[in-house]
């Protein structure tokens, strides 16, 4: 026997009684929708289909902004970082390390990418990737040899440099010179590192003058150091830019970078936190900052002024989008409607961050959901229709039957209570 369902009371799988899904006459309404649209009028319509573009091996972590990148298995490595064009995808370095989710973020003309085991930098200008902050150098090692040099106590340390990128100083060692005039010679310097050196007795690191590898003293200049306790960009999970800097979420600790310098982040330069760190959405006011269980908001632009205020429920990994969105009780886009929103998927449904540091659970009453280990979210406009979508994959934390049985089997309609013939249910190939 044909059962019939006319529109839609709501996408939702909460549990209810058999007899609350037909009416009196006899119409079904369905718990759950999959690969329909829900329109205004309940109307559905049912979604496209998918067309094979680019044929890669394990892809992940697709990101478009100027460009478009993402990762798969690489011709001689076992990941690559690609940019895809079209129906065509170009090669353009290793991504080393385990399987691992690579955020993204472009700012002047560059894109700044990494995971807990790459960091990396793709030039939009030149098509190439660069690195990402440079690494420390070693410890200078010298012989003393004839020179003039004052007697006294001399530091000397190292940095890279690439082009106008400058890494920050390496381990420091100290030169004793006693009696008459003397020199410091360098046995072991970088072709690309640049040597920097005290007056007598210490004081500020200044750029050292070098004669055939023998350090003459400090340049005319008197170029001060302006790296000193500066390291390269540390791990991290996922990244954010905002008010001149970039935020890294790594481990526990969220990091920062120097401002308007995101190559130069510094030891000590990060706010602590109880727990790992997922996710980074800043917003107008500040910052929200997830976990998997917790939701903070630090607000403010200054790091030393940023308080962690919890405001709710975690995050899955990779849900975060921004779009336009209003309701909730709370201002969302109603002064600011120029400006989007961060939204992610938390443990009890769709979760929006407002420009004033409130959270707003759009789904939390209207759908139930297991939550799953990681996730990915997309804001589109399609024919008019502003949407979100998101999917997520992994075990669940906690078990959902329902959705099991309809992922599982296609099972969309529950059998019909009152109609022996209807047994089974409706069931989509």
């Amino acid at each position: 026997m044909e059962v019939k369902a006319l529109g839609l009371r709501g996408m939702n799988n909460l549990e209810r009684t058999s007899a609350a899904l037909m009416d009196d006459l006899r119409i079904v309404t369905p718990r759950v929708v999959l690969n329909a649209d829900a329109l205004d009028g309940a109307v559905l319509r049912k979604r496209g289909g998918h067309v094979k573009a680019v044929d890669l091996n394990r892809p992940h972590s697709l990101w478009a902004g100027s460009v478009m990148l993402c990762a798969a298995e690489g011709l001689a490595w076992p990941q690559a970082l690609y940019r895809v064009e079209g129906e065509r995808a170009f090669e353009l370095c290793e991504v080393p390390g385990p399987r691992s989710r690579l955020a993204y973020v472009e700012l002047n003309d560059k894109v700044y990418l990494g995971n807990p085991h790459f960091r990396a930098v793709y030039n939009l200008d030149t098509g190439s990737v660069e690195p990402w902050g440079l690494p420390l150098p070693p410890p200078p090692q010298v012989v003393i040899t004839d020179g003039e040099l004052s007697p006294g106590v001399y530091s000397l340390r190292y940095t890279f440099v690439s082009g106008d990128l400058l890494g920050g100083a390496g381990p420091m060692v100290q030169v004793r010179l006693a009696g008459s005039p003397q020199g410091i010679r360098l046995v072991n310097r970088p072709a690309n590192a640049l040597c920097w050196i005290t007056q007598q007795d210490g004081g500020d690191f200044f750029l050292a003058r070098l004669e055939d590898e023998k350090v003459a003293g400090p340049y005319p200049g008197m170029q001060k150091l302006p790296s000193l306790r500066v390291v390269p960009p540390p791990p991290f999970r996922h990244l954010a830019y905002a008010f001149g800097r970039m935020w890294l979420a790594s481990g526990r600790r969220l990091y920062y970078s120097e401002p308007l310098q995101y190559d130069w982040f510094r030891e000590n330069g990060y706010l602590p936190f109880l727990e790992e760190l997922v996710m980074v959405a800043p917003v107008t006011g500040g910052l929200f900052v997830n976990s998997r269980t917790s939701t903070w908001y630090l607000e403010g632009r200054a790091p030393g002024k940023m308080a962690p205020q919890r405001r709710g429920g975690g995050a899955v990994p990779g849900t975060l989008t921004y779009a336009q969105v209003e309701g909730g009780g709370y201002e969302i886009s109603r002064k600011m409607s120029q400006l989007p929103s961060p939204v992610w998927l938390g443990p009890k449904g769709m979760v929006v961050g407002t420009h004033h540091g409130h959270l707003v659970h759009l789904t939390e009453a209207r759908l139930k959901m297991a939550v799953r280990q990681v996730g990915a979210s997309l804001a589109r406009t399609c024919r008019g229709l502003p949407q979100v979508l998101t999917t997520v994959s992994g075990l669940a934390t906690a078990e959902d039957p329902e959705l099991r049985e309809i992922f599982s089997r296609g099972k969309l309609f529950p059998p019909a209570p009152l109609q022996a013939e209807a047994f089974g249910g409706v069931v989509v190939g």
